[in-house]
């Protein structure tokens, strides 16, 4: 499962406002692209509050303050072991030109009601 494509430009007040949490950064982070969530809406449900296990991120070109950035995130596996959902997706970022330039993967756990 897949959401649709969004549009994220990385602006300066979104870099402050990164910096004012983890201080001061020479160049953006692999990890920069997860405050892109909140400007993506996930289609599937999580059925109670997810606990953010694990992630790795990777930027493969430089992200820089002024671009744009084309997301979209994949449900890559979901899977139930007694009382938990174990979810795994994945945020890839493209430029513009349509080259991949990030793509960090999640893994989530939910308790079940």
């Amino acid at each position: 499962m897949k959401t649709d494509v969004t549009l994220v430009p990385i602006t300066e007040e979104m870099v402050q406002n990164y910096e004012t949490i983890f201080g001061k950064q020479n160049r953006l982070p692999p990890t920069f692209p997860m405050i892109f969530y909140r400007y993506i809406k996930v289609p599937w449900d999580y059925k109670s509050a997810p606990i953010h296990r694990k992630q790795t991120c990777v930027c493969t070109k430089e992200l820089s303050i002024g671009e744009s950035y084309r997301c979209e995130v994949t449900l890559e596996q979901e899977t139930q072991k007694g009382k938990y959902t174990f979810y795994t997706q994945s945020l890839v970022g493209y430029n513009l030109e349509g080259s991949e330039c990030f793509r960090c993967v999640s893994e989530i756990v939910v308790r079940l009601p």
